[in-house]
């Protein structure tokens, strides 16, 4: 998803919203009110983000103004990558809750708010590694469920944490609300067995197709868009013959009903090769399953046909195709419009049908104020709606394509009493899912 924020200073210019990078180690769940007594039952879990180990032997949970101390009481304080560790604050209790938690157990003193608090992990330096500031309205208050992190990769803000779908949560294991377990790996070599028959005239072979990038490391091929740009795809088909893999003279796929030839890459053995070739699948192509076809000939004219499927994801984002607006000089008591049609639109740059998220601050020079309501925004024929402080939804229903575009108009109300001067503020866009 592309979130966008422009500030008004005099004129409003474009910033992007960036991602922060993630810790190696992070808090990936939370049990901090179970159902009936808290005593003994609370616990925290960490995940190791990272491909190497992390030795948090001299680490501290940061909890209620006090660095605790952490005693391992099962498996070890070394944590190997891909890898889980739970803190609670009574092993013995939570072995009771979870008999089959083979994972590193580490036993303190702490006790959870049920109004939420402030918990960090902290180094042997005792240098801030990860922080959550939880509430009870992110959910897991008092119902057996625990407060997952959706990606471990992602900030840990309410966004990115939500109640288990898993009762008693999922302490050692994969969350229940994962959205991607860990970074796109691409697709492992295949491994093939080569097998040597004499028998002249058998039809070619197609023994594996793969497709590339594959976003997630999981069964089948999953393709992720470019958000605004072609998706280039790579198709490696491994190709046999019998006879002789020179026999073969045409490998072909076909997909989004394009032929696309794939050429000869690299030579496994006598009667064996890998073919390639590479398709573009659009920003806008609709999210869900497509299916290629792979077809060989060889110099006998026999044939082989196999298809494969692949699955296009979901891509949530919009462009804002303006970095400067400028409302000049306004006396005060007046209006200053800017419209669509001076440059002001916002672009679909995925594959799903958008609505946008809009807020703002005041308008200030530090000691002035000019309240955002003050600066309206409007849709198509819809009427001026002003900004406000807490987010709006603006439901636009921009759907995507090629060119699938949304003036903007803005109005600016400068109102009678306010006092010379330059001010600036911010505006913030979201696109959200229709």
């Amino acid at each position: 998803m592309y979130n966008k924020k422009f500030c008004l200073i005099v004129w409003l210019c474009l910033v992007f919203l960036m991602a922060k990078s993630a810790d190696a180690i992070v808090i990936n769940e939370i049990m901090y009110n179970p159902d009936g007594t808290d005593t003994g039952r609370e616990w925290i879990e960490l995940y190791n983000n990272e491909d190497f180990s992390v030795d948090i032997s001299e680490w501290k949970l940061y909890e209620n103004d006090v660095n605790h101390g952490l005693t391992v009481s099962q498996g070890d304080l070394i944590i190997p990558c891909n890898e889980y560790a739970v803190i609670t604050d009574n092993a013995d209790s939570f072995l009771l809750d979870y008999p089959d938690f083979n994972k590193t157990l580490i036993d303190t003193t702490f006790s959870l708010g049920n109004l939420g608090e402030l918990i960090c992990i902290k180094d042997n330096s005792l240098t801030l590694v990860d922080c959550v500031d939880y509430l009870p309205s992110w959910g897991a208050d008092g119902n057996s469920k625990s407060l997952e992190r959706k990606n471990p990769d992602q900030e840990s803000n309410e966004d990115n944490w939500a109640e288990s779908i898993s009762e008693k949560g999922t302490p050692g294991s994969e969350n229940s609300v994962s959205s991607i377990s860990s970074e796109p790996n691409p697709t492992a070599e295949p491994k093939t067995i080569s097998i040597y028959v004499n028998v002249i005239g058998q039809k070619p072979s197609i023994n594996n197709i793969s497709i590339s990038p594959d976003y997630y490391n999981t069964e089948g091929f999953q393709v992720m868009p470019n958000a605004g740009e072609n998706k280039e795809i790579t198709i490696s088909v491994v190709v046999g013959d019998d006879d002789s893999i020179d026999n073969i003279v045409s490998v072909t796929t076909t997909i989004n009903s394009n032929e696309i030839e794939l050429l000869r890459k690299e030579t496994i053995s006598e009667y064996e090769a890998i073919y390639e070739g590479k398709a573009n699948m659009s920003f806008y192509d609709a999210p869900g399953t497509y299916t290629i076809e792979v077809k060989t000939i060889d110099s006998s004219s026999s044939e082989e046909i196999k298809t494969s499927e692949f699955e296009y994801l979901e891509l949530l984002a919009v462009d804002i195709n303006f970095d400067t607006l400028n409302f000049d000089e306004i006396t005060t008591g007046t209006n200053k419009s800017l419209d669509g049609s001076s440059g002001l639109t916002i672009q679909n740059i995925g594959n799903l049908v958008s609505d946008l998220e809009i807020s703002g601050t005041d308008l200030t020079t530090g000691e002035e104020i000019i309240n955002i309501s003050n600066l309206q925004y409007q849709f198509s024929a819809s009427s001026f709606v002003p900004l406000l402080n807490n987010p709006a939804i603006a439901d636009i229903n921009l759907i995507y394509g090629e060119s699938s575009y949304e003036n903007m108009n803005l109005k600016l109300h400068i109102p009678e009493e306010t006092k010379i001067g330059s001010y600036s503020g911010s505006i913030t866009i979201t696109a959200i899912a229709d």
